[in-house]
């Protein structure tokens, strides 16, 4: 387990909202929103994270030597309580903001690198929009 390689008295678990290839004017909108319905803080993935395993995205500064490359919009719930993140989902609807795949942090995503949770993502969000075609047809 993750947990066995950091001291768990500097581990923070606090929730917060991880987000993947957001501008800069995308970033200040949504910590606007973000402020406004009570959501925890977002903090960006860098593209030098994004080989990186989800924990230590979380819990430490290491960077990577390559470069994730991805154009997705990615918005990541860290021990997010449901109620908010709902809201978030819920309300962003009704805003001028991007709509990204939203994920939940797992027992299983935190070891995954990000770059393969992404995927995964991609793959999953591809697969049911197909789905939905093919139901409408």
């Amino acid at each position: 387990m993750f947990m066995k390689e950091y001291d768990e008295t500097q581990i923070d678990l606090s929730p917060r909202v991880l987000l993947w290839n957001y501008s800069m004017e995308e970033m200040l909108r949504l910590d606007h929103f973000f402020q406004e319905i009570g959501a925890p803080p977002a903090y960006v993935i860098e593209k030098d994270q994004g080989h990186l395993p989800v924990h230590e995205i979380l819990f430490t500064q290491n960077r990577a030597q390559e470069e994730f490359v991805c154009d997705e919009k990615i918005m990541l719930f860290f021990n997010v309580p449901a109620e908010t993140i709902h809201a978030v989902m819920r309300e962003s609807k009704s805003r001028d903001l991007p709509r990204p795949i939203y994920a939940v942090v797992t027992k299983q995503s935190i070891e995954w690198k990000f770059s393969d949770l992404v995927n995964h993502l991609v793959k999953e969000r591809d697969h049911m929009d197909s789905r939905k075609k093919k139901e409408v047809h």
